[in-house]
């Protein structure tokens, strides 16, 4: 680039920077504006090494090679990149990573419309990121996975087709990525698993993989060579519902600990459809301390001439339920070693209102159409509690006297042929629209809308659209009505412990942080300490907003705070010790904080409780969420007399 279009870029970005929309073609050039599509740039990479956060990166249909971003966008500005046509391929790796697509040490990144195939390892790599989207994407054929992602919460991966993978997954999320959303993507002949979530405790982090939802994906064809088409290694408090797995070659949902800290645990296994391949192995496959999991309203059919639907191991029997399920006469408590008939299995305490059934007796076309007849037993059959308000293709649920098993809910056939035809409420000349702005007109039926926070309405699980809409002193944030946080930094308090009494009350906490130079406020001897325990929704806890003065002492280096009150004036507070740590790593700030004396209300134990420090200025501060019993750490456990959070 000439040293004119270099600075003729720097003053276009400077006038425009905020939210720009650029674009790239395989006739651009990298040394025009990028500002049109006749001025397009010519290769993704100049695209992604320029974007900041609230651009969008136009390209146009042609062969590119791969890019690398590594990018902080952020919620209200991110960074998109869209195929503006059905042909915009990835025909060689991007010069950093044997990738097509990597993006890396980055954060709401969205990539939507490419096709990334046959690349050497995968087609669209994410890790140690946040908040990264890829949707409407084609990844086949690549050499190891379709789309992968590595230490990467808030992932959202919907409306891809990952197929062909010649070493192992079509969708791997992994190394404790939180969150994650695996929706209505066509998942098929990958060489191992179609998707694959795997905790993965020896490369850091916790080791789980936390609030999944994987719903309404069409997967098949995986596992020539094993894995499940739903394979959950290290999978925690997640659903899965409404997807429809066929000729799977190993088993179709798999929960198990190989890799992760724990077993997959408090899973939700609800309406989905799986019809396993001869070759295959079992439909459903718990084990290894996986326990806590729900089975709910599914169609299970193995065609293998003797395995069977259900497995599970001793380990994981703990808190295991099972009903209103579509099964045929095999079922085993002990990994495959005995296998039971449903009379059997049902004595056990399993299944009270399931049945047995065939496919030819649930579906149009047994091997290919996986719609539910009109004389199936599975319609109406299935269970109310937790089920989903649609199904895989997003027909409403339930249509008629209850809701469906399997995948697919049974729609009203003549809904939009012009005639108000019987169980039609809506949708048709003459009918009146849904009443409740809650609810929407969906297959002739009005229908609970899925809940779009933002929208003025507050409709399902939603407490509040506004501040206004909740009680007291509390905020609406997500949606929901919290206690307003002392800290918003974003900073976490780190290597945190922590234990409350209430009578006569009792606190010892520890932690540090990492709060960014240069330091404005960060002072105690001169500007105090404020310390907030509380939950996020819910009484009790302390507010000690402890003043700097005389009662604080320094050491001679002023890298060592350290504040005594044996009367516990402020909140029962005793003792704060705050040590400047920057030999550490830069920045690092420890804590402890004691009290002692009289009496105090605790946060619920199991609400999601809150430690914040303000160390200085308001955005020098750093806080702790404790998740709540059972969770992994940090966690609290306790009640209302004594609370101790690791």
């Amino acid at each position: 680039m000439s040293i004119s279009a270099a600075l003729l870029l720097v003053l276009t970005r400077s006038v425009t920077a905020g939210a720009v929309d650029y674009y790239v073609s395989a006739a651009g050039d990298d040394a025009a504006d990028g500002l049109t599509p006749g001025s397009g740039w010519a290769t993704l990479q100049f695209a992604a090494d320029t974007v900041t956060a609230g651009d969008t990166v136009h390209v146009a249909d042609g062969n590119y090679r791969g890019f690398d971003i590594r990018t902080v966008a952020t919620a209200a500005q991110p960074i998109t990149f869209i195929a503006e046509g059905s042909a915009v391929a990835i025909t060689s790796d991007n010069a950093s990573t044997p990738d097509g697509i990597n993006i890396e040490n980055a954060a709401y990144i969205t990539i939507d419309g490419f096709i990334s195939s046959g690349r050497t390892r995968a087609g669209i790599r994410a890790a140690v990121s946040d908040h990264i989207t890829v949707r409407r994407c084609t990844a086949g054929a690549n050499g190891r996975w379709g789309i992968f992602t590595g230490f990467v919460d808030d992932v959202l991966i919907e409306d891809n087709e990952t197929y062909g993978s010649m070493a192992e997954h079509g969708i791997y999320t992994s190394n404790s990525g939180d969150r994650p959303v695996i929706r209505r993507n066509h998942v098929h002949d990958n060489h191992l698993a179609g998707i694959h979530m795997n905790g993965d405790h020896s490369l850091g982090g916790d080791g789980l993989i936390s609030d999944a939802l994987v719903e309404a994906n069409v997967i098949h064809g995986n596992g020539v060579a094993g894995g499940s088409g739903i394979n959950m290694d290290g999978v925690t408090g997640s659903m899965v519902r409404n997807n429809l797995l066929y000729d799977n070659h190993a088993s179709g949902i798999s929960l198990y600990r190989i890799n992760g800290a724990t077993g997959s645990t408090d899973n939700l296994i609800i309406n989905n459809t799986i019809i396993n391949a001869p070759d295959a192995r079992w439909c459903v496959n718990i084990n290894t301390g996986s326990t806590g999991n729900r089975l709910f309203s599914n169609i299970l059919y193995n065609s293998h001439p003797s395995r069977g639907v259900i497995t599970i191991d001793s380990s994981s029997l703990g808190g295991f339920e099972s009903d209103h399920n579509s099964l045929m006469d095999r079922m085993s408590d002990d990994r495959d070693s005995t296998i039971m008939p449903l009379a059997a299995w049902q004595g056990l305490g399993y299944d009270a209102h399931s049945f047995t059934a065939t496919p030819a007796d649930h579906f149009v076309a047994p091997a290919s159409d996986f719609h539910l007849l009109s004389t199936s037993p599975a319609i109406d059959s299935g269970t109310a509690t937790d089920a989903p308000g649609n199904d895989v293709e997003g027909g409403v649920r339930p249509v008629g006297g209850g809701f469906d098993i399997g995948a697919y809910e049974a729609q009203l056939a003549n809904c939009d042929d012009g005639n108000i035809d019987a169980g039609e409420i809506c949708g048709e000349p003459g009918l009146s629209i849904c009443a409740d702005p809650c609810t929407a007109c969906l297959g002739c039926i009005c229908a609970a809308a899925d809940p779009v926070c933002g929208d003025a309405l507050v409709c399902g699980g939603e407490q509040c659209e506004s501040d206004g809409d909740c009680g007291g002193v509390q905020v609406c944030t997500g949606c929901q009505c919290v206690n307003p946080p002392l800290c918003n930094s974003g900073i976490t308090l780190t290597r945190a412990k922590m234990t409350m009494r209430a009578d006569e009350f009792s606190l010892t906490f520890a932690g540090e942080a990492v709060i960014p130079k240069p330091w404005t406020a960060v002072n105690p001897a001169v500007n105090g300490v404020h310390l907030v325990v509380d939950a996020v929704s819910g009484a009790g806890g302390i507010d000690a907003l402890i003043p700097g003065g005389a009662s604080w002492k320094s050491n001679a280096s002023g890298t060592a705070w350290t504040y005594l009150d044996a009367t516990g004036a402020v909140a029962g507070i005793t003792r704060v010790v705050v040590k400047d740590r920057s030999s550490k790593m830069d920045g690092t700030l420890s804590f402890v904080v004691k009290g002692k004396g009289g009496t105090a209300a605790l946060p619920a134990a199991d609400a999601a409780v809150r430690t914040s420090i303000v160390a200085g200025g308001p955005s020098e501060c750093a806080a702790v969420t404790w998740g709540v019993p059972g969770n992994p750490r940090p966690s609290c456990m306790g009640n209302a007399a004594l609370l101790t959070c690791r």
